[in-house]
């Protein structure tokens, strides 16, 4: 490992693809340590139940069926292929940790990568994925779901960020 300038440059720029082989390395040197350690487990377990109570929202406001018949149409969908750069080396790491098999679903250069026939391949999302809710998502719900679907993805994206930092506390204490 290098300098903490050097880990965040590693960890937060570049293109998805450099991103998700650095994951990947990551993952294989250091993903039976990362398991090994309590808190990093306990957050995790946080993180995958905050996951699931969206996931669950959104399938009580039938997100998967407005999303797909968006993106079905000619130039519907909002994952496009410059929405996959958002994602980042930790969240990469973090869904490897979570038992996600990481890998580019489809490279068209047109929609996110890691969109795949299911939809995203990906259970933790970059903040701009989980934030974003279009006039059909907002058109489709009354403000009382749409009030859980936004409070559930604050709670999911807060959990996140505390399990990004457990992450870079370790790498950094690598330097």
């Amino acid at each position: 490992m290098g300098t903490r300038s050097e880990i965040y440059t590693l960890f937060y720029s570049g293109d998805v693809a450099v991103k998700l082989a650095v994951a990947q390395d990551l993952y294989a040197r250091y993903g039976q340590a990362l398991a090994l350690r309590p808190y990093i487990m306990a957050q995790l377990a946080v993180v995958e139940a905050a996951e699931r109570a969206l996931q669950v929202q959104m399938g009580a406001m039938a997100m998967g069926a407005t999303c797909t018949q968006c993106a079905s149409r000619q130039g519907g969908g909002c994952c496009s292929g410059y929405m996959a750069a958002e994602n980042d080396v930790l969240q990469l790491l973090m869904n490897m940790l979570a038992g996600v098999q990481v890998g580019f679903q489809q490279d068209d250069g047109i929609e996110c990568c890691f969109l795949g026939g299911a939809g995203c391949v990906l259970s933790f999302k970059p903040m701009f994925c989980l934030n974003y809710i279009c006039s059909h998502i907002k058109g489709d719900g009354n403000p009382a779901t749409l009030l859980l679907l936004e409070q559930r993805t604050g709670s999911l994206l807060r959990k996140q960020a505390d399990m990004e930092q457990l992450l870079l506390d370790f790498f950094c204490a690598k330097i």
